[in-house]
């Protein structure tokens, strides 16, 4: 009794207080010093693996832990940071390398796909990945699809496989293409919230939900004129993989009711009467399935394998340094274009044209090629990564724009210049229009007895103040700098891609296309992918010995620090605040609207583009 009373009566000094949170920081900060310090041994160890995997007579496994993409880019969302929820990524370029060199190679026989995680994939991406395992076919090898769910893009890939197998309690995720958004007209309207919208162009969509409760029939018409494309190839690509016809795909998706439950089996079972899968297996038996084919591994626990990341590593080692002098420099531009220095997965005004500079600085670089996968941005930012390709085109260097999922709107602008525009077969571009927005909120302010007022020297109103309404002269100068804005765009675009000035007016009006109908209307000049592109750039700059290097945006090590170590606090949110699906989209909503910081309010954004 008496030794807990002096233990309270130390609790109830405040230097009790003090020492005990002294003590908890600075525990807090011994554990995350040891959590830096392991991570980065462990990142040194795998610096100097010595060994390599043998992959004779072993499968090569490919298994995307998440989407492949043009860029890594990870989560600016702070929940996922929070949580640790950071999304994993595979870069496209690393995995072709991994394919075409199994295409080639002698010692790789066998590959296995397992594509359970690829949702959310581009279909520009997964047309020349296609094509890479359409190499390895047809160089004899033998390629096995396994997955417990097959997304859409999941299964446009396993298509390509000798042997589909899926879990007996799996399912297919196959459907048309679509695209639908948020609308906010009416919540705008209760909450007293004037959007003032300025644009040209009859397919500009991207400020309709800001005007109207629903999709206007011309965004109806362009989205589908672009879906229809996507969804035509797609039909094309699996049905003839599966050696079926388009008609039987379209069929399955029109009528899938019918046909899911046609038969007294499960769902699984009608997938595979339909001829999408060619074998029904739970996990267990495809491991010992596995076993049987590939053989078993040095461990007996599974069967003989080398993931995709260990032949990587081991092609990379066995490739000679490249001493050419002569260097093709690929900039990748990817995300939304945004004013300023912006990290990887936002293209940003001052920094990707800085990366540009590096290149055209380099008496090395002979050409470059601009990896463009983005719907537009910012008016400004966009002009300044222009200004800097222009000036690399002015010292002699060669350009070539290789578009990837989405080059439209600010990323046409952007690709506009180049000496040659490549696309892909499912690329979406297009979208030359141009729009202004400024919201106000006075009656929002009045609404809940807040007022604005005051005295002003000049007799317009143009400080754009969001707490007073928009003056008409003020109105009347943004819908004039639109305009100018979209003569400025098809002039350019006419100018650079020798198209006369009405036929650009034609095709652009802010509607989207997609590669080959590109093509033919001369928005593009070449059908093909990223490393056709390079050849060619090659090719325009007259070498034939080259290297190719992707300049990088400098990363703040400190921040990057800070972001790994949010992941481990993760256990500190609860999950129905982590998970919340509508604070995650308020966040997201949020997020797009930083976006918007042309010095203007100027922007080319392709609203409608699947990026």
């Amino acid at each position: 009794m008496e030794q807990k009373t002096l233990i309270e009566k130390f609790k109830s000094n405040p230097l009790f207080w003090l020492f005990s949170g002294k003590l908890f920081f600075l525990s807090l900060n011994i554990i995350f010093s040891i959590v830096i310090i392991m991570s980065i041994f462990s990142f040194i160890s795998s610096l100097f693996v010595s060994e390599f995997k043998d992959p004779t007579n072993k499968a090569l496994v490919i298994s995307p832990m998440g989407p492949i993409v043009e860029q890594i880019t990870g989560s600016n969302d702070p929940i996922d940071q929070l949580s640790g929820n950071l999304p994993r990524e595979l870069y496209v370029g690393d995995l072709l390398e991994v394919l075409e060199s199994a295409a080639q190679d002698e010692r790789v026989q066998n590959v296995l796909l397992s594509l359970d995680n690829i949702d959310g994939t581009g279909q520009a991406v997964l047309y020349d990945v296609g094509v890479a395992l359409q190499k390895i076919k047809d160089a004899d090898k033998t390629i096995i699809a396994v997955g417990d769910y097959y997304s859409r893009s999941g299964y446009y890939l396993a298509s390509y496989a000798d042997e589909i197998i899926m879990n007996n309690d799996g399912l297919i995720g196959i459907d048309g293409f679509g695209r639908s958004r948020l609308f906010f007209k009416s919540f705008l309207d209760k909450i007293k919230v004037d959007f003032n919208v300025f644009r040209v162009g009859t397919y500009k969509s991207a400020v309709e939900p800001y005007l109207d409760n629903k999709m206007s029939n011309e965004a109806k018409q362009a989205n589908m004129a672009y879906l229809n494309v996507l969804w035509d190839s797609y039909k094309d690509e699996v049905s003839k993989n599966r050696e079926m016809t388009s008609n039987e795909i379209q069929y399955l998706v029109d009528n899938a009711d019918k046909v899911l439950t046609d038969k007294s089996g499960s769902t699984s079972e009608a997938f595979l009467n339909y001829g999408l899968v060619d074998k029904l297996l739970p996990r267990t038996k495809t491991r010992s399935y596995l076993k049987e084919l590939f053989g078993v591994s040095e461990d007996k626990k599974s069967f003989a394998g080398i993931s995709g990341f260990e032949y990587f590593q081991l092609i990379r080692s066995e490739k000679k340094d490249q001493q050419d002098k002569n260097k093709i420099a690929v900039i990748v531009a990817k995300g939304t274009i945004v004013d300023g220095v912006q990290p990887p997965g936002t293209i940003g005004g001052d920094s990707t044209s800085r990366l540009i500079r590096e290149a055209h600085e380099d008496e090395n670089v002979k050409a470059i090629v601009l990896r463009v996968d983005s719907g537009g941005g910012g008016v400004f930012a966009s002009e300044q990564i222009r200004q800097e390709l222009l000036e690399a085109k002015e010292k002699g260097l060669k350009i070539i724009a290789s578009m990837g999922n989405v080059a439209a709107s600010g990323g046409y602008w952007i690709s506009a210049n180049a000496h040659e525009i490549w696309a892909s077969h499912n690329t979406i571009t297009g979208s030359i229009g141009i729009f202004g927005l400024l919201p106000t909120f006075n009656r929002a302010l009045n609404e809940i007895g807040i007022n604005s007022d005051g005295v002003k020297t000049s007799k317009i109103d143009l400080s754009g103040d969001i707490t007073q309404p928009l003056s008409e002269g003020l109105s009347n100068i943004i819908q004039s700098e639109i305009e100018y804005g979209y003569k400025r765009f098809i002039g350019l675009v006419s100018e650079a891609r020798d198209i006369p000035i009405d036929q650009v007016d034609q095709i652009a009006q802010g509607r989207v296309w997609a590669g080959s109908s590109a093509k033919e209307l001369g928005l593009v000049d070449e059908i093909g992918n990223l490393k056709m592109a390079i050849g060619r750039a090659a090719e325009l700059a007259e070498i034939t010995e080259y290297s190719t290097y992707y300049p990088i945006q400098t990363i703040d090590w400190r921040a990057q620090l800070a972001k790994r170590f949010s992941g481990y606090i993760g256990w500190m949110i609860p999950p129905y605040i982590k998970d919340n699906f509508v604070l995650k989209n308020v966040i997201n909503v949020l997020k797009d609207i930083d976006q918007f910081n042309d010095p203007k309010g100027i922007y080319i954004i392709c609203e409608d583009c699947p990026i």
